[in-house]
């Protein structure tokens, strides 16, 4: 019956040697499917069976879906999950990282959590966990602005190609698709590798360009996200039309464009293929000014224990801001009432080295201090058309860990391990994701599977609109033009 879920010939290639436990949903009486491989009839449950009711509409009304993280980090895609409401439970989270394990056996524990090299799994493996859903943030350096754009040659796509690679040999594939990463993404041969081999197993996708910004975060990190899934998952969702106000799915094919012409190309000497700009997804609603930076900052004896517990000064050395003023390097200083603060990376924390957002530690005492345009390409958006210039005097410190973790979506209750330090944490965070933007997309994407529906964070926009919510600083066009665009490092 097409009730069941999964179907007999699923439930074959997912069963492994134990009991596993399905429900009909068609059947009003509470029924348990069972199925054993080498086991009689009367064994009991696998230790961590979910019993689940009899089939209604609600999520406790059916088992959870199954997740798989890969490259975990510490634990954004799971924070995501739980905050979206979505009947998920996760079964593995790979990553190699063992500062990443602290932090994400620290929060959830160490049951779920792998620690193995991606590029050595194989498909008989991911078959046994019986995923129902994959989330991903591969390394993004391969891909961003500020690298070399190696793509598909750069060493650290390997473990994504190897994915796509499994995804196809694979018996029994996850239904949902989750992939998050910088702008960049969506013009390289690794999308293209992923779409080829989504589409020839007949998913579909939408694909997006979001920032903080437009879900009430003063925060720049303009990022793509791709969401997939299967033809059979768009059937259960009942509707084509299950979300529609969120987002327009395509197939996988489409999203992939033209295909390669032959050498000569078209009649001006290009091909459809080389010229093709993927059009990625905006909010579906009109953002208003983000809040002030402020109302994200901690009191200052807050402030205090926090730097008491890490054993470390949050304040920049004068000396240093001095070295960089000198060098005339960019140096991303805020105000309490700036609408947004300079993204996070993994060098964060580290000064005189990369980029930091800094805030000035007593406003009053500071002055009134210099602005000049910005010359990053991200430098469109309330607050964010000019830099604070530093002068000598002026006492500016590090966003403390509670406070980027609120910049970046993540609940009060997250928290790392006393045994890390504050660069340790920082370079985290910086190679993190956006907690908020991620569990609104689960929704999304699990619409008609038991997740909440996806909030609107205000006034929907016409879908025939130019451009997408929040005006070009904001919407997909303006994000993938700022984010693609070259970075200018120093003052002109």
């Amino acid at each position: 019956s097409s009730s069941v879920r999964p179907t007999f010939l699923h439930l074959l290639g997912r069963s492994p040697p134990r009991w596993r436990y399905f429900v009909q949903r068609s059947n009003p009486v509470r029924l348990v499917l069972a199925m054993a491989v080498g086991c009689s009839e009367g064994a009991a449950a696998p230790e961590g069976t979910v019993e689940v009711g009899d089939g209604g509409s609600s999520s406790s009304s059916r088992p959870p879906l199954r997740v798989v993280e890969f490259f975990a980090g510490m634990g954004g895609m799971r924070c995501a999950g739980t905050l979206s409401g979505a009947p998920v439970q996760v079964v593995a989270a790979y990553e190699i990282s063992e500062i990443c394990a602290e932090a994400y056996r620290h929060n959830f524990g160490g049951a779920d959590w792998k620690l193995k090299t991606i590029e050595r799994l194989k498909a008989e493996e991911l078959d046994r966990l019986g995923g129902d859903v994959w989330v991903m943030s591969p390394p993004c350096q391969p891909f961003t602005r500020s690298g070399r754009r190696q793509d598909h040659e750069d060493n650290r796509t390997m473990a994504l190609l190897h994915l796509i690679q499994v995804l196809g040999e694979m018996r029994t594939p996850p239904r949902f698709l989750l992939l998050e990463n910088v702008i960049g993404f969506e013009r390289s041969e690794s999308r293209r590798r992923l779409l080829a081999m989504l589409a020839s197993l007949g998913w579909e996708g939408a694909e997006f360009a979001l920032d903080p910004e437009s879900f009430g975060l003063p925060n720049r990190r303009p990022r793509y996200y791709g969401l997939f899934r299967d033809g059979a998952a768009r059937e259960a969702s009942g509707s084509e039309q299950a979300a529609p106000s969120c987002c327009h799915w395509r197939p996988a094919s489409e999203l992939l464009g033209p295909p390669a012409q032959e050498e000569g190309g078209g009649a001006d000497g290009g091909t459809d293929a080389e010229d093709f700009v993927p059009e990625l997804q905006g909010t579906p609603w009109q953002a208003g000014a983000p809040p002030a930076l402020g109302d994200f900052l901690q009191a200052p004896e807050d402030l205090a224990r926090e730097e008491s517990a890490l054993g470390y000064s949050l304040e920049i050395p004068q000396e240093v801001m001095q070295q960089r003023l000198d060098k005339e390097c960019r140096d991303d200083i805020h105000l309490r009432s700036d609408q947004t603060s300079s993204c996070l990376t993994k060098v964060n924390g580290r000064l005189p080295r990369g980029f930091s957002p800094l805030v000035v530690v007593d406003e009053a005492e500071a002055g009134l201090l210099e602005q000049r345009p910005k010359v990053s390409a991200q430098g469109e958006g309330p607050g964010a058309a000019t830099d604070h210039i530093w002068r000598p005097g002026v006492r500016v410190r590090y966003l403390s860990p509670a406070e980027q973790l609120r910049l970046m979506g993540y609940p009060e209750t997250y928290s790392f391990p006393p045994k890390l330090g504050f660069k340790e944490i920082a370079g985290l965070v910086g190679n993190s994701l956006n907690v908020k933007i991620v569990s609104w997309l689960i929704r999304v994407l699990l619409a008609g599977e038991g997740a909440p529906p996806p909030e609107l964070h205000g006034p929907v926009v016409d879908d025939g609109a130019e451009e997408g919510a929040g005006g070009l600083s904001r919407g997909p066009a303006g994000l993938v033009e700022k984010g693609w665009g070259p970075r200018v490092p120093r003052y002109s």
